[in-house]
């Protein structure tokens, strides 16, 4: 035992506490991506018939109960690692490796999925979109370039590239990034906003009707005539929400992640975690109602349930009815679709490095603890960076950006990101709940937020009892899609893969110390060095 007891003696980890809380907040608001919302409104209409996703918005509510998890369980434990360090320390390392790699990777994902979406939406719609209003023909030859899935892969694949070296630059850095997200979505919200009041009423309705050859009020008829019910449905409305729009607000506690990164931590995940979900909540009331506004409420859900249907009155062929096309079908102008364009791929960007760099310290810390090897726990003595997990990170985002580019069967609608951490997130809710429990002790010299009561319960207990019931609940919503035909296979086959290979990590780990007469959950009785 005393082996073992000194080979898990671990102690600084040299890793200096420099983002403010300001910062810490920025990178949690825009690390799920602002202007993601106008992707959602195309794939939740779509998936839930009847969503009407500006009241949708209220669903978000759920995410404050789990933020409030986060937040006390990260002032209890402060450390980088977030749901791995929390986990992993009151239920079982393994349980806490599972959880943490689900959520890492998922997010880790989604930086070579939404570097595609840069492509996609800001890249190749805007030449879709100056085709479209200028009658150049020419422009939607090179649309079809770009969006070959080759030309998309080689874009991205820089684009990650570029992101590495933001890694290796450092914290600092990575939070200059996220404040580049911020300004474009504030571009994007301006541009928006300005283009639907400069709009004469039944502009976009004649646009519409000119440019694309289909008259306005026959997408109405086409989506009817698909299934689409004919007004706005409360359950459709809080499915949608609950998974799409609250997909929206995944990311917004990797702050947690960050916390040995952090000064003040408790006012600096406090300020992170609500404040970035009340930002995000703004943010969407002004895109969600202004695409309702100058396009029509329920016209724009019919659309956009004709280009999931793959309807073949659907008037854009491949090209999804992203904002850019609309934008540019409401102004007629080059310059709006220009800045809409621009303010995307900035978000996008900003956001796609934000998403692999909270898991870096999920690396990192598996590292640390010795589940994974050891290197990955390493920092660059000339950057002072997690330069190994950071590389881990971007290889496996590059595998997905391929995966977008050449098999979106295995990415379609992201569904499989919602399912698995969702999965995460009810571990994660039980943690909360045997947290006094079972780590009394723990719990005792945490700070006093951390020990507040509530009709007789521990306050992070009720948190735990309800991110328990939300997480169950938004699982179920997905699968009714699913079973429905409307999300492919893979979306349970990726989450399954992500439970698996933790466990099997973790197992072969702990069997591999064991031969050489070593507990390795000895280090999970406390929590790391500071």
């Amino acid at each position: 035992m005393a082996k073992g007891l000194e080979l898990f003696e671990q102690g600084a980890v040299g890793i200096t506490r420099q983002i403010s809380p300001w910062d810490t907040m920025v990178y949690s608001t825009v690390n799920p991506g602002l202007m993601y919302a106008l992707v959602y409104l195309m794939w939740g209409a779509f998936l839930y018939p009847g969503a009407h996703m500006g009241w949708a918005i209220v669903t978000v509510v759920q995410m404050f109960i789990i933020a409030g998890l986060y937040w006390l369980l990260s002032c209890a434990m402060p450390r980088q690692g977030g749901e791995y360090i929390y986990i992993s320390r009151i239920l079982h390392p393994s349980v806490g490796l599972m959880s943490s790699f689900m959520i890492s990777f998922t997010a880790i994902s989604w930086t070579g999925v939404c570097s595609d979406w840069a492509i996609k939406y800001a890249v190749v719609e805007f030449f879709v979109s100056m085709g479209l209003i200028t009658g150049n023909t020419s422009l939607y030859q090179t649309a079809a370039t770009l969006n070959q899935p080759i030309v998309r892969a080689l874009i991205g694949t820089a684009m990650i590239a570029f992101i590495w070296w933001v890694f290796y630059k450092g914290s600092k850095t990575m939070m200059k990034m996220s404040w580049m997200a911020l300004i474009g979505t504030i571009m994007g919200a301006i541009t928006f906003i300005v283009a639907a009041l400069i709009a004469e009423p039944g502009a976009f309705a004649a646009n519409f009707t000119q440019l694309t050859g289909m008259n306005y009020d026959d997408v109405f008829k086409a989506a009817f005539e698909a299934g689409h019910p004919q007004k706005f449905l409360f359950g459709a409305t809080i499915m949608a929400g609950s998974t799409y729009i609250i997909l929206n607000t995944l990311g917004s506690t990797f702050g947690a992640n960050l916390a040995g990164e952090v000064r003040n931590v408790q006012k600096s995940q406090l300020l992170a975690t609500f404040g970035s979900l009340c930002i995000l909540m703004s943010a969407w009331a002004i895109f969600y109602g202004m695409s309702y506004k100058s396009f029509g409420a329920l016209w724009t859900n019919c659309l956009m349930f004709l280009s999931g249907c793959g309807s073949a009155a659907y008037p854009f062929g491949e090209y999804e009815p992203f904002v850019t096309i609309l934008i540019g079908i409401l102004t007629k102008s080059p310059v709006f679709v220009f800045l809409i364009a621009l303010a995307f791929f900035m978000a996008t960007f900003g956001s796609a490095a934000g998403m692999s760099f909270g898991p870096t310290k999920n690396i990192y810390a598996w590292g640390f603890d010795r589940l994974i090897p050891e290197k990955a726990a390493e920092i660059d003595p000339k950057s002072g960076t997690t330069v190994v997990a950071s590389t881990i990170a971007l290889v496996i985002a590059e595998l997905f950006l391929l995966m977008d580019c050449f098999l979106p069967e295995w990415t379609a609608y992201i569904g499989y990101t919602i399912f698995t951490w969702f999965l995460a997130w009810i571990m994660l809710g039980i943690s909360g709940i045997v947290f006094p429990y079972r780590r009394k002790l723990l719990f005792d010299s945490a700070p006093p937020i951390v020990r507040t009561r509530f009709l007789g319960l521990p306050l992070v207990t009720w948190l735990g009892i309800f991110t328990t019931i939300i997480s169950v609940s938004i699982c179920i919503y997905l699968l009714i899609p699913f079973f429905a035909g409307d999300m492919p296979y893979t979306m349970i086959v990726m989450a399954a893969i992500f439970m698996i290979l933790p466990l099997i990590i973790y197992f072969t780990s702990k069997a591999s110390y064991a031969k050489k007469g070593i507990d390795i959950d000895i280090q999970f009785m406390e929590i790391p060095a500071d």
